[in-house]
């Protein structure tokens, strides 16, 4: 690969790079080594193709088999202890010279005798089939001087066998083909790369009393080749695209289905009958607090040992040497300047230098803070008004020459607002106390039932108390809550997806409360008859009824007990004609067992007596049941009159 290195490599966020190789090739092929790994994204993206001179013929690469499983492929077998002796046995049947301090000797090898255990190798006898002479001659190992493979396939096989002996189990070769003569070859491919990364560093400093700040942004990534790079342009791309692994490099062979061969029969002359006509049929992260004496004391000894950084010194030390454009979906960050990264190594290059105008906010961010006496956050804000998308990563804080704290830059494109929340401001405290409430606002009757509205409100209470030396402003995140619209309280500063932000202003060593609402107006309907007199007074007094609806609805209550008198009536009526029931079956069960004659002959007439006294009062039931049911009616039209006169 000396010859045909790294002259440009693109490196994406999901674990994939894209590099181009190009270099001068003398020769008719050119072999590139690659992790076995690293095959699959070769063989999908490889494009190669010569600048001058010469022609691209192929590609061919090595078998994904391992070592044992090549070498058992090889006639020549050769272990590790005893290569020779394995040679001369594996040679049997084959053509060879053999050089002797007698002379040359041709023939076929027909075996090798090998010595004991107590003899040396060299006492070995090898024996050679000289066939025009018909003679087997034995030859000792020590009188060999040379052994020349004369049969064409013997010399392969070992060949074979000795350059699968030197593959690397973990590595694979990949040879490009070429015309004959010196070509200008280009090859580019994507293959897996740790991911790129980014930091951060805002210098944030005060300028004729206002904020402004330096962003600066340094590109990491990694050499994990087997070779150093060299003077390789770089471009580091914000932005994802598609990309998954396709095993092209293990073969796959599919089952296909057995066909068996089926016996036929001769057949015999086969006749057709003519036509009648002529027609066939169509076929989708602390703070520490400004004014604090420990803050001072420590700023005073590190401006004794050393310079203080600022914003201005940065900007002058560093030389950001990258451009940034968007290219369609993604934004890249390309190096001007060429990159050298030696093997093992990995680089930091600047790709983002840029002044910001932010502003120091304290947020108190209550919804996780429940209950609890919590700080807010200090944050650095500003806009994204560098020109470039700032891809996701963490950010040091540098204030007034002095470490601040860290935040993580979310993905930002150009133009949007960017919160770094930094440091905690331990000088400010804040504890928040949360009721709710429900407040009936009307009830009206609709449609015969009773239509009741009331408002489901949530209050939260906060109080901040400022123990810094100086004022601060604090911004208070109230979550919003879902279907819930704020009342009673101010208007908020500014308005998030999922929060009311207010600002709230404490004095030096002062406390300040401030309060937020949300309202929700839920409507239900209810019978009116389950209603209480003395809830509809309530409302009466509280102005929710009005004189007319209290009335309607006193009479329609009124009416109301006496339909629930008449159902009580049908329920005690019910009960006795059960009772009825049950005494007439066991008078019918003793009928059965008496006779016609003498004192049965009585009794049986006093049963049937008794029969027919029930019978009566079963059909006065009955129609005690129907006057009631009339009488429910009848009283039910009255509330339904009541009810549609109101």
């Amino acid at each position: 690969m000396a010859n045909l290195p790294i002259v440009k490599m693109t490196l994406y966020k999901h674990g994939v790079g894209f590099y181009q190789r190009r270099g001068e090739v003398e020769g008719d092929s050119v072999t590139l080594i690659f992790r076995k790994e690293e095959m699959n994204d070769v063989l999908k993206s490889l494009t190669a193709f010569t600048v001058s001179g010469g022609q691209v013929l192929n590609v061919d690469y090595e078998t994904p088999e391992d070592k044992a499983a090549r070498l058992a492929r090889s006639s020549i077998q050769l272990s590790d202890e005893a290569s020779l002796r394995d040679l001369l046995r594996d040679l049997r049947g084959r053509q060879v010279a053999v050089e002797t301090t007698a002379g040359t000797l041709e023939g076929t090898v027909v075996g090798v005798d090998l010595p004991s255990e107590r003899e040396a190798m060299a006492a070995a006898i090898l024996s050679v089939f000289v066939e025009s002479q018909a003679t087997v001659q034995p030859v000792r190992l020590a009188d060999i001087r040379t052994l020349k493979l004369v049969d064409a396939r013997a010399a392969g096989d070992l060949a074979f066998f000795l350059d699968a002996s030197l593959a690397d189990e973990e590595k694979r070769a990949l040879t490009v083909r070429l015309t004959e003569g010196p070509s200008d070859l280009v090859l580019s491919y994507i293959g897996p790369s740790p991911t790129w990364r980014v930091s951060y560093r805002l210098v944030a400093e005060e300028v004729e009393g206002k904020p402004e700040g330096l962003l600066q942004g340094w590109g990491l990534f990694d050499n994990t080749f087997d070779e150093d790079l060299e003077n390789v342009q770089v471009n580091l791309v914000a932005g994802m695209p598609v990309s998954f692994i396709y095993d092209l490099y293990n073969p796959f062979t599919p089952q296909r289905p057995v066909v068996q061969e089926e016996a036929r029969t001769v057949v015999g002359p086969v006749e057709f009958a003519p036509a009648l006509g002529a027609g066939l049929g169509a076929m989708a992260p602390g703070m520490i607090g400004e004014g604090s004496t420990s803050a001072r004391g420590f700023k005073a000894m590190a401006d004794m040992a050393a310079p203080r950084l600022s914003a201005a010194d940065l900007g002058q030390a560093t030389a950001v040497a990258a451009t940034g454009q968007a290219q369609g979906e993604f934004f890249s960050y390309g190096i001007t300047n060429p990159v050298t990264v030696r093997r093992g190594r990995s680089a930091m290059v600047p790709i983002l230098q840029k002044p910001v105008k932010y502003r120091k906010e304290r947020i108190y961010s209550a919804a996780p803070m429940k209950g609890k006496r919590a700080n807010p956050i200090v944050t650095a804000r500003f806009k994204n008004d560098t020109g470039l998308t700032l891809e996701r990563g963490p950010v040091t804080v540098i204030e007034g020459g002095e470490y601040a704290g860290e935040a993580m830059l979310p993905f930002t494109g150009a133009g949007t607002e960017v919160y770094l929340a930094y440091a905690v401001d331990l000088g400010v405290k804040v504890t928040e106390e949360t009721s709710s409430e429900q407040v009936l606002t009307s009830v009206s009757i609709q449609k015969g039932l009773l239509a009741v509205q009331e408002y489901h409100v949530q209050r939260t209470k906060y109080r901040v108390e400022n123990n810094n030396d100086a004022p601060v402003e604090i911004t208070i995140e109230h979550p919003k809550l879902a279907n819930y619209a704020p009342f009673d309280t101010a208007e908020p500063a500014e308005v998030t997806s999922e929060a009311y932000r207010y600002n709230v202003n404490i004095e030096a060593h002062g406390v300040s409360t401030f309060a937020a609402a949300q309202r929700r107006l839920v409507a239900r309907r209810e019978e009116i008859r389950s209603q209480r007199l003395e809830q509809l007074r309530r409302w009466l007094r509280d102005r929710i009824l009005d004189e007319g609806a209290f009335a309607a609805l006193q009479q329609v209550l009124a009416l109301y007990e006496r339909i629930a008198e008449r159902e009580a009536k049908l329920k005690e009526n019910e009960g006795q004609r059960k009772e009825v029931l049950a005494q007439q079956k066991a008078i019918q069960a003793n009928l059965g067992a008496l006779r016609d004659q003498g004192e049965e002959a009585q009794l049986r007439a006093r049963y049937v007596q008794t029969l027919n006294e029930q019978e009566d009062q079963l059909a006065q039931i009955k129609a005690d049941d129907a006057e009631h049911r009339r009488a429910i009616q009848e009283t039910q039209k009255e509330i339904e009159a009541v009810l549609a006169g109101f």
